[in-house]
């Protein structure tokens, strides 16, 4: 800012070491540091600087229309000194445009001055072999500043304005500038601050005034120890070679269409460096490179103040964006990417990233925030909106937690995370979260989170929704060391009334494990004052694979971790739904698929279309001691209702233990489960219940066409105390239930639930009075009346796809010729049905079925008769299996018969 003076460094050995490192590092990298600094003019402008103590004086130039141009050999300003571009001889400029041609770097290591008392003035500084902003650099500038290692600036009419050829008097113009011709080899440009583990204890190493444009445009940018600030202004940094940055009247500098071929280099911020637009509208920042590295505590701001409409922050890079979080304790807490508003009615800027791979790490943070109230007046900041969040790449990593414990976040470890979070302030409202990539990983506590928390005043508000599409993977595993959980989540946390945002996802393979999770919830507390209110949102999961196991009971929600919906302890609302589609689902280890309500909220609904879903085994001791089941749970231990469970699904099996249960033990209704598949396998105790405690439903219905339960498989609704028992109804045409496998719908002092199974064949189980070591079903109530237990057997249609047998018996002596011609020896004999062998060495052959039930008396003549060939008769065969047709009657089936060869029979002449 204007008449601001840096604060002095500490002089302790690490600040003279790093001072010292710096130089070295000038010295051996190739890029020669002058040896004398100073500002010499190269005759090309007509420029002549004069110098008066610690002042460099520069006038005079080539003035066209509102520009000046000057040119110089070299261009570097010492410690303590100051050169002033004095236009008291031209007043009318508005632009100045300079260039350094003699082949060194550019070296400032003290102030910059334009001095016109008219108007504000920009200035152009282009250097093509580097320049360098020392840790005494200051800009006094009324104008935008650009700092650029281009070749040349293009002006609109064609006219360039060269650094690298700059023999004899250039061809200016009085045109606006539209571009900077980066060469192949441009230098870097290098912003070497003042060291400190904060940067908050830092003033800006180069700051414009209010409403301008500083940018810094080179082949790589190295930002050390620095900060840099442009209220509401607009801050640019690109690293390129070999290409053209075009400069538009307005808006965010974009690559020229004619660079065919550009080269991309580095932009790094390390050592608490900071970059900040921040002020009443809140400015832009946009950067452009191969990759954008931020580290040792290191931030990009832009706020907005009451009103104002933010500009927000783009990130586009070819490779990657690393935002590697805090080196030291003193740094500070969530460095990253950073939107805010600081007034009521604000419009926080958008952050857009472009990348190929972005990885967060060790507390580094991409956030949107509403602090909720002004710290300066102590006002609350109502009506107001934090930006939206969007993430294009095709690998995103947000991993881990800072190396040090933040007295800000509870002495805690902050995590790693894209958020947006509203912390007080009415009728507030948080920006959305959308990711897009190929591979998502969040490990070891990394989070996206949209959460509103009445933390510093009293908080009304509306959450942001998340989406992530994650078209080959997306993987959620791992917590921090305080159990902080991998997730993503939306929040309606403390002191809130609020509407929480939905989260939907979309991916290949989804693996949530060892603490992953997806959630939404309103969070609970034991004093009823402060707990959650409001609408949790919805959670919408399209997958082609699913896998959920090995849950961690979370540091802030205190529940399991899985993919649940949840209204906590004393909060009032309406808990959010699950609908999840997907090819397969496997829930294992104590994985868990819940919706849950602790509070005065009916919890939400689990609906799931999977082709194939398997629940199954037990999850390793909890810290709280528990051991849970793999479970799709929908619960309540409060009078509010419990939702209710539906499942389409191809096969499903409930394995070892694994559980699919609706229940109500607080004294509410409970929901349904409602199970429609193609077959249903309950083995090793997998079991479906349904449990209620005082209340209403808690029914079961399943219709499948095989149910499978062996090796005590459970369905079960028992009701305890004086509760009903939940009705079971079964439609499934096989049922087989073996090795103690029950189907109970058992009451205490209520009556017993209704069982009603309509079946075609019921293999092993029995109906029974009360539960034996055997197969059973039943309905009883210890104290109160047993419900009924009504099976119908659907039995086979004794008229559908029989074979007709002959109305009328044969007699037998009918059936037998008298004998052939009068052929001594000869002789003919017939059997019926089957035919017997034609002598005794021959086997009964099954095929050989023929039979003649023809009434032969007609060949009782004394004329002899030839032989005859007869055709086959209708056989009958044994059904051995049966189907049911498209008009639903039930067909049954035999076998094939071998086609049987017509036979010759004999009419002999009776005498």
């Amino acid at each position: 800012m204007l008449g601001m003076k840096l604060i002095d460094g500490d002089t302790n050995h690490y600040q003279q070491w790093l001072l010292a490192a710096f130089t070295t590092t000038l010295l051996t990298s190739g890029i020669s540091a002058p040896t004398l600094a100073q500002v010499t003019p190269d005759s090309t402008t007509n420029t002549s600087v004069s110098i008066n103590g610690n002042d460099y004086t520069i006038i005079n130039g080539i003035n066209k229309g509102n520009n000046l141009f000057h040119s110089f050999s070299s261009f570097s300003i010492e410690t303590g000194k100051t050169a002033t571009f004095d236009l008291k001889n031209t007043p009318d400029i508005t632009t100045i445009f300079s260039r350094v041609t003699g082949g060194n770097i550019s070296n400032i290591d003290g102030m910059i001055s334009t001095f016109n008392n008219n108007h504000p003035v920009s200035l152009f500084l282009m250097n093509p072999n580097g320049i360098i902003f020392g840790p005494n650099a200051k800009l006094d500038i009324g104008g935008s500043f650009v700092a650029t290692t281009a070749n040349s600036i293009k002006f609109a009419d064609g006219k360039e304005f060269s650094a690298v050829n700059a023999s004899g008097t250039p061809l200016l113009t009085m045109s606006v500038p539209v571009g900077l011709q980066m060469g192949s080899n441009a230098g870097p440009i290098t912003v070497q601050g003042t060291p400190a583990n904060n940067f908050q204890f830092r003033m800006p190493t180069l700051s414009t005034a209010p409403n301008q444009t500083l940018a810094l445009i080179g082949g790589q940018v190295d930002i050390n120890s620095a900060n840099i600030s442009a209220p509401d202004g607009h801050v640019e940094l690109w690293a390129m070679q070999n290409g053209t940055v075009s400069i538009p009247s307005n808006g965010n500098w974009q690559l020229a269409s004619s660079s065919s071929s550009p080269t991309w280099g580095d932009i790094t911020l390390r050592q608490s460096s900071y970059i900040n637009t921040s002020g009443a509208t809140g400015g832009a920042i946009n950067i452009r490179g191969r990759g954008l590295t931020l580290q040792d505590g290191s931030n990009i701001e832009s706020s907005t103040g009451e009103k104002g409409r933010g500009q927000g922050i783009t990130v586009k890079t070819t490779e990657f964006v690393d935002l590697l979080g805090v080196s030291h304790p003193d740094n500070v807490t969530f460095p990253g990417l950073t939107i805010s508003v600081k007034g009521s009615g604000a419009i926080a800027g958008n952050t857009t990233i472009d990348t190929q791979r972005l990885r967060l790490a060790n507390g580094g943070w991409i956030n949107s925030f509403n602090l909720g109230i002004d710290f300066l007046t102590f006002s609350p900041i109502n009506d107001a909106k934090t930006g939206d969040i969007t993430v294009h790449a095709t690998d995103v990593e947000i991993i881990g937690y800072a190396p040090f414990r933040s007295p800000v976040v509870s002495n805690s470890f902050p995590i790693s995370a894209i958020g947006t979070l509203i912390l007080g302030g009415q009728r507030n409202e948080s920006g959305a979260i959308t990711v897009e990539a190929e591979r998502v990983r969040l490990l070891d506590g990394g989070r996206i989170s949209t959460d509103l928390f009445g933390a510093f005043s009293p908080l009304t508000g509306k959450a942001g929704d998340i989406s992530v599409t994650a078209t080959q993977s997306l993987e959620i595993r791992g917590i921090d060391p305080d159990n902080g959980t991998s997730a993503i989540i939306s929040s309606i946390l403390t002191g809130t009334v609020g509407q929480g945002g939905n989260v939907t996802i979309n991916t290949g393979q989804l693996a949530l494990s060892n603490g992953g999770t997806i959630s939404s919830q309103i969070t609970g507390s034991p004093i009823a004052a402060l707990a959650g209110r409001g609408i949790a949102g919805n959670i919408t999961i399209h997958a082609t694979d699913v896998q959920v196991s090995d849950p961690v009971v979370d540091l802030l929600g205190n529940a399991p971790s899985g993919i649940t919906v949840a209204v906590g302890q004393n909060s009032t609302g309406q808990g959010g739904n699950i609908h999840l589609t997907a090819d397969s689902l496997r829930v294992f280890n104590g994985g868990q698929i819940t919706s849950s309500t602790d509070g005065k909220g009916a919890a939400g609904n689990v609906s799931l279309e999977v082709k194939n879903i398997t629940v199954e085994g037990i999850s390793q001791p909890l810290t709280n001691g528990r051991i849970l089941p793999s479970a799709i749970t929908a619960a309540s231990k409060t009078s509010s209702d419990a939702g209710s469970i539906s499942l389409i699904v191809d096969q499903l099996n409930v394995l070892d233990n694994g559980q699919i249960s609706v229940s109500n033990t607080g004294g509410g209704n409970s929901g349904n489960l409602l199970v429609n598949a193609n077959q249903i396998k309950l083995t090793q105790a997998g079991s479906l219940l349904a449990e209620v405690s005082a209340g209403d439903r808690g029914n079961i219905t399943l219709n499948t066409d095989v149910l499978l339960m062996r090796y005590g498989g459970k369905i079960n609704t028992n009701a305890t105390g004086k509760a009903t028992g939940g009705n079971i109804t079964i439609n499934a045409p096989i049922i087989i239930g073996l090795e103690n496998s029950d189907i109970t719908a058992n009451a205490i002092q209520g009556a017993g639930g209704n069982i009603h199974i309509q079946t075609q064949g019921l293999f092993g189980l029995e109906f029974r009075n009360q539960l034996t070591p055997d197969s059973d079903i039943t309905a009883s109530s210890q104290f109160g009346l047993s419900g009924t237990v009504q099976i119908n057997h659907v039995g086979v249609d004794p008229n559908s796809g029989l074979v007709e047998l002959p109305a009328n018996v044969s007699d037998p002596s009918q059936q037998i010729a008298s004998g052939c011609a009068n052929t001594n020896g000869s002789s003919f004999v017939a059997t019926g049905r089957g035919g017997i062998p034609q002598n005794p060495t021959q086997d009964i052959r099954s095929d050989r079925t023929w039979s003649d039930i023809r009434d032969i008396s007609a060949f009782h003549t004394t004329k002899q008769l030839p032989a005859q060939t007869l055709s086959s008769s209708k056989i009958l065969v044994q059904a051995t299996s049966w189907r049911r047709n498209a008009q639903g009657k039930i067909e049954l089936i035999a076998p094939q018969v071998a086609n049987v060869q017509t036979s010759l029979t004999c009419a002999a002449q009776i005498k």
